[in-house]
């Protein structure tokens, strides 16, 4: 009961973090992972952030730690009822109204970690009390490439081509899904190789330069710094039950298969487990298609001191004009005066001008 007691803690430090960053966002100017150095300087400047990282770190170390002691089919299931507590606080908290198809992808990713608590015996109470498996920490390096590769490809297009300020007619679309599912490739990708460095340190907590000699630590730290910031830049944009439900989506479907082709997880046992666990991974793509794509933007909230907006003055600091196209003024138009339309006259009158005229041209020569 142990291991599933921390199983559970895990994806509550998981939550708490992304509420941390969902509340620091909006006090933030607008992040984009196009201006790295920018966006990492005021994440790192936020003591509020900073405590919000602290706590994924807490969750991804506990993580670690269970997954090197039930099998990870028995720790996916774990997120189901966190996802049903986000859902209330996204409500009542944030205030965000939340559209039926989003209920209805709740409610069939539930049914996926159903299927994945079935297939992994916790269901049926059986869960195995001994090691989970290898987490071979000496995997060989083209499989740990072959799950770091393909990880980063994604998230990195997000990083510098999609999420390029684009503003206007030509302006993207935002979409919390693509947020999501990015951070939660890393995330995942950073939870399998913690897991390898946890059976590393398990019999021997002093091993540490073995830990340095693998490729494992790295990828924790770079996946997961990289998939703590494409989720802010997210948080701060979508609402935060789209970006956390897709995060775990992402993040727990890379762990599960990362676990099972690189780190030497056992396949399902059973023709019942193995048709459990595809039902499971099916019913978890199907809900990625049932979340809107595009929503509205958030507005970014500027740092505020005493009621006076605090201009940005990090060196890093991007110029105000990259956000926004220029602002010409206006051109200015002189108004046109008025043509008085010809008054029509009489013939007696046309007559007495001519001779009016007539009578000034002789003075003129006179």
């Amino acid at each position: 009961m142990g291991a599933l007691a921390l199983a559970v803690a895990a994806p509550v430090a998981y939550v708490a973090g992304f509420t941390v960053f969902k509340l620091t966002g909006r006090r933030m100017p607008r992040l984009t992972g196009a201006r790295f150095l920018h966006t990492t300087w005021t994440l790192a400047s936020s003591p509020a952030w900073l405590v919000g990282l602290g706590l994924l770190i807490g969750g991804m170390v506990v993580q670690s730690m269970v997954l090197t002691r039930i099998p990870v089919s028995a720790v996916v299931p774990m997120y189901g009822p966190v996802m049903v507590v986000l859902l209330l606080v996204a409500i009542t908290n944030f205030r965000e109204r939340v559209t039926p198809g989003e209920l209805g992808a709740l409610a069939v990713l539930v049914l996926a970690l159903l299927a994945f608590a079935a297939a992994g015996g916790l269901l049926r109470g059986t869960v195995p009390a001994g090691p989970a498996g290898p987490w071979d920490p000496h995997a060989p390096l083209w499989k740990v490439a072959l799950l770091i590769g393909p990880s980063l490809v994604f998230p990195l297009w997000l990083f510098v081509v999609r999420d390029s300020p684009v503003d206007g007619r030509h302006a993207k679309r935002v979409t919390g899904v693509a947020f999501g599912l990015g951070a939660g490739v890393l995330v995942g990708c950073a939870e399998s190789s913690g897991a390898a460095v946890a059976r590393l340190l398990r019999h021997d907590p002093s091993a540490w330069q073995a830990v340095l000699r693998t490729p494992h630590l790295y990828i924790v730290v770079v996946a997961g710094l990289l998939g703590a910031g494409l989720a802010q830049i997210g948080l701060q944009r979508c609402r935060l039950s789209v970006v956390i439900i897709m995060l775990a989506v992402g993040s727990k479907a890379s762990l599960w298969l990362g676990g099972i082709m690189v780190y030497g997880q056992p396949w399902p046992e059973t023709p019942r487990k193995f048709a459990l666990s595809a039902v499971g991974l099916v019913l978890a793509a199907a809900s990625v298609f049932l979340i809107p794509r595009h929503e509205r933007e958030e507005p970014a909230g500027e740092p505020a001191a005493e009621g006076a907006a605090v201009p940005d003055r990090s060196p890093f600091a991007p110029r105000r004009d990259a956000w926004a196209a220029p602002v010409l003024p206006a051109p200015v138009v002189e108004p046109r005066q008025a043509v008085q339309p010809p008054v029509p006259r009489s013939a007696a009158a046309m007559r007495y001008a001519a001779l009016r005229d007539e009578a000034a041209g002789r003075g003129d020569r006179a």
